[in-house]
C-alpha cells in the first residue's frame, strides 16, 4: 500500500477554511456572531504563535453548528462552497492530488478543520478518506455541540493515521510508499514521523518557521499557490 496524506488549510487551499466559515455564518446567518468571529480569529492568532488549543477550538467549532438548524447549516454549507471555497481551489493542488491518486496512492487529508467543512472539500479533490473532527448529530440528524473521531491537530495527526492503518489491516513499516504534504510548522510531529519511517514529507507552500527546518533537513519544498 501507499499513502499520502495532505494538510487542507495553506496546503491544499489558500485560506483557512474553518477559519472562513465562521466569518461566513456571521455574514449569513441573521444572528450576531460578532463574539464568535471575535473568537475565531483569536484562534488563528493563538495557532500562528504556536500556543494553539485543539480542545477549546474544537468545542468552539462544534457549539457553533450546535446553534443552527441542520437544514439550515446544509443550505449555507452549499452557498459556502461555491462562494467561498471553490474560487480558491487552484488546478495545481487538484494535480497534486490526483497525481498520487493516479500513481495507486491512498490518499488522505488529515485536517484541523472540522468534519462538516472539511468532508465536503475533500470531495472536490477526490479525496475519500478523511481524518477530522466530526460533529455529533442526534437521532433527528441536529447537530449536539459535541464531537467525534478524536483530534486532528499536531500530534494527534500521527495518532489518527495509525489508526487510519489499523483499519486498512497496515503496519507502518509494511507501507511501499509514505510522503505527507503540509504548510505548517505546527505538523511537525507527523513530518518526523512520516521521515522516521522512511518516508517522503513535503513542505507545501511553507510558513517560514517550516520553510527553515525543510532547508536545514534537506526535506522537499514545493509552492502550488
Amino acid at each position: 500500500m501507499k499513502l499520502a496524506v495532505f494538510d487542507l488549510d495553506g496546503t491544499l487551499l489558500p485560506i483557512d477554511a474553518g477559519h472562513q466559515w465562521v466569518h461566513f455564518l456571521g455574514d449569513v446567518s441573521g444572528e450576531d456572531l460578532r463574539a464568535e468571529v471575535a473568537r475565531q480569529d483569536q484562534f488563528a492568532v493563538e495557532y500562528k504563535e504556536g500556543r494553539f488549543d485543539v480542545v477549546s477550538f474544537v468545542e468552539f467549532h462544534m457549539g457553533v453548528l450546535a446553534r443552527f438548524a441542520r437544514a439550515d447549516l446544509d443550505r449555507w454549507m452549499a452557498r459556502f462552497i461555491d462562494e467561498v471555497v471553490l474560487p480558491h481551489v487552484k488546478p495545481a493542488a487538484k494535480q497534486l492530488v490526483q497525481d498520487k491518486l493516479d500513481q495507486g496512492y491512498e490518499v488522505v487529508l488529515a485536517t484541523g478543520t472540522q468534519g462538516f467543512v472539511s468532508e465536503p472539500i475533500a470531495k472536490i479533490f477526490g479525496i475519500s478518506h478523511l481524518l477530522a473532527s466530526r460533529p455529533e448529530v442526534d437521532e433527528a440528524g441536529e447537530m449536539t455541540g459535541k464531537h467525534v473521531g478524536g483530534y486532528c491537530f499536531s500530534a494527534h495527526k500521527i495518532t489518527q493515521i495509525e489508526a487510519f492503518l489499523e483499519k486498512m489491516g497496515v503496519c507502518v513499516e509494511d507501507l511501499e510508499a509514505f510522503v505527507f504534504y503540509t504548510d505548517s510548522m505546527n505538523d511537525l510531529p507527523l513530518l518526523e514521523f512520516v521521515h522516521s519511517a522512511n518516508g517522503r514529507v513535503v513542505a507545501t507552500n511553507p510558513d517560514p518557521q517550516l520553510k527553515e527546518q525543510a532547508q536545514k533537513r534537506g526535506w522537499s519544498i514545493i509552492e502550488i499557490f
